[in-house]
C-alpha cells in the first residue's frame, strides 16, 4: 500500500490543526481535524515526545472529573485578551523604550498584536496628547 502525494498525514492534520487553534483539547482536535479520538492521543503523545508539543492542565469548568489537558505547538502559546486600556498601556512602554518615530505595523509585530487595532490605539494616544504624530504618510508616533 503506498501513500499519495496528496493525501495528508494525520501528524500534518494535527499540527495544523494546532497551529490554527492553540490551546485545544484533544476532543476539540478531534472535531477541528476530522481524525479519530485514538489518532489524535497517539499523535499528541508522540509529538510530545519530540518535544513539538506541550500540554497545559485545564481548568475545571463544573464538570466531575480531571480537566482537560490543553495542547499547543512548543513555542505558540495563545494570546491573552486585553481589558479596555491595557494596550494604550504596552503601547507607551514599548514606544518610550524607542529613540526614533515609529509606525503602527512595527509596534503591532513587537507587540505581537493586530497592527489595526494598535494604529487606532496610537490615533487615538495622539489625540490624547501622548503621542506625537510625526509623519502622516508613512503614520509615525514618539511619545510627546
Amino acid at each position: 500500500m503506498s501513500i499519495t502525494a496528496d493525501k495528508p498525514l494525520a501528524t500534518d492534520k494535527l499540527r495544523e490543526a494546532l497551529a490554527l487553534h492553540p490551546a485545544s483539547t484533544a476532543a476539540e482536535l478531534v472535531a477541528i481535524s476530522g481524525l479519530s479520538r485514538a489518532t489524535i492521543t497517539k499523535q499528541l503523545t508522540a509529538l510530545q515526545k519530540a518535544g513539538d508539543a506541550t500540554a497545559t492542565d485545564g481548568t475545571r469548568n463544573g464538570r466531575r472529573g480531571r480537566p482537560a489537558s490543553r495542547w499547543s505547538l512548543t513555542g505558540q502559546t495563545e494570546r491573552p485578551r486585553l481589558r479596555p486600556g491595557e494596550l494604550d498601556d504596552l503601547v507607551l512602554e514599548h514606544l518610550r523604550s524607542l529613540d526614533a518615530p515609529v509606525g503602527p505595523t512595527a509596534v503591532g509585530k513587537a507587540l505581537n498584536r493586530s497592527a489595526g487595532a494598535v494604529a487606532n490605539c496610537m490615533a487615538r494616544l495622539a489625540k490624547a496628547g501622548q503621542l506625537k504624530q510625526t509623519s502622516r504618510k508613512p503614520r509615525r508616533y514618539e511619545v510627546s
